[in-house]
């Protein structure tokens, strides 16, 4: 009977570790995204994903909080959604939003003598992991 006990112990552990949502992220692809942000949403959205970046200051209307993102989405991070929104994929509400659809203009920091780069898979998913971590 008591050798029972552990195994079953050790199988509800086990199970409710799966329950937790925990995000374990590449270092090297978060300081990647780190470093993107910085170049290319920080002068908006502020160094935390606050809002307030100086270049929102002539803005209409206040960028997003990004470090809200999960929580105005019953505690899951929107990580498709927010690709899709970044890259110009979803219909934005206000036409007129000083967002740019970086699947059209591509990455600032990527581009080399006025060529338009292209947003690599790698930079989106590095961008991605930075937001998340952001997350209150």
């Amino acid at each position: 009977m008591f050798s029972r006990f552990p195994l079953s112990l050790t199988a509800c552990a086990l199970a409710l570790a799966g329950c937790a949502q925990t995000a374990a992220f590449d270092t090297a692809s978060v300081t990647r995204g780190k470093a993107i942000y910085a170049a290319e949403c920080a002068q908006c959205h502020g160094a935390t994903g606050m809002g307030g970046g100086d270049a929102s200051l002539g803005l209409g209307a206040p960028p997003p909080t990004l470090a809200g993102l999960t929580a105005r989405n019953d505690g899951v991070f929107p990580r498709a959604f927010v690709q899709r929104f970044v890259l110009g994929k979803v219909e934005k509400e206000d036409v007129d939003a000083a967002m740019p659809d970086f699947g059209t203009v591509g990455l600032a920091h990527m581009q080399k003598a006025g060529d338009v780069a292209q947003v690599s898979s790698e930079d989106m998913t590095a961008l991605l992991d930075y937001l998340e971590t952001l997350q209150k």
